[in-house]
């Protein structure tokens, strides 16, 4: 690879947002007083993936008569589930993802270095078996890993339409939470030539923000949590590129991996 002139950004999908302490002290404050009582929560409480009213994703206890509604994830078809795989971006378009919002900071960043970039209408869709593709964070720790660790793209990009996209930028994230007052991000980016299917570089990086307690981000419509992410995501986004060295105008060049 020559030099990198057109860049295709691929968001990949985003995990739940964890949240602790959780969100159901807040909407169901007698949830506490069980602590006091024999009853375990699991009798009236269920772990579940929900959405908030700003459509964010948040991993946590749901109660039967709760104000979120458990969000409706896509379920994997057989032959899906334990592959990767590109879906349509719209099918989300109800829920906030993350890295969208970050593919959207790398296509202004590279645009405004003079590389052509392409915001692509998929999303890199992680192999998560439909059971596993729950509250549990770790099923997606898990894939997210994988997708990482993969020296050669699990998606073939050479496609019709796509002939002079030079590189494949796939954009993720890993640590996603909200503790106390604590908001972690980590955005891992990966760099793949689409005619070998090999990852040319990888990034990770991470980083936090001591703002207001997770009620006062995620009230209303979540937008000081919007806010605060496009901002962190911002940053790491321009981080990650400098690292990788995009532009790449040299011969040859191997980005070396994130270790």
């Amino acid at each position: 690879m020559n030099e990198i002139r057109t860049v295709l950004v691929v968001p990949v999908e985003s995990p739940p947002l964890e949240v602790i302490p959780d969100m159901i002290e807040t909407r169901f404050p007698v949830y506490r007083q069980y602590h006091y009582q024999a009853m375990p929560y699991y009798v009236f409480l269920e772990k579940e993936i929900y959405k908030n009213p700003g459509g964010v994703l948040i991993a946590g206890l749901v109660s039967e008569d709760d104000s979120v509604s458990v969000a409706d994830i896509q379920k994997t078809s057989v032959s899906m589930e334990k592959s990767d795989s590109l879906e349509p971006a719209a099918s989300l378009s109800d829920n906030w993802t993350p890295t969208f919002m970050l593919a959207k900071q790398a296509v202004s960043q590279l645009n405004s270095e003079g590389i052509k970039a392409v915001l692509s209408d998929n999303y890199h869709r992680l192999p998560i078996a439909s059971g596993n593709r729950d509250a549990n964070l770790g099923n997606w720790r898990n894939a997210i890993e994988q997708w990482y660790n993969q020296s050669m793209a699990s998606v073939d990009y050479r496609q019709p339409g796509l002939e002079h996209v030079d590189a494949v930028l796939e954009v993720g994230i890993g640590t996603y939470s909200i503790f106390d007052a604590q908001t972690s991000l980590q955005v891992l980016i990966k760099l793949i030539d689409p005619n070998t299917r090999q990852v040319i570089g990888r990034i990770s990086d991470k980083t936090f923000s001591v703002e207001d307690a997770p009620q006062t981000l995620l009230h209303h419509e979540a937008e000081d949590f919007k806010r605060l992410m496009t901002k962190m995501g911002s940053q790491l986004v321009n981080r990650g590129f400098s690292d990788l060295g995009l532009p790449l105008k040299v011969s040859g060049q191997y980005i070396q991996p994130y270790q």
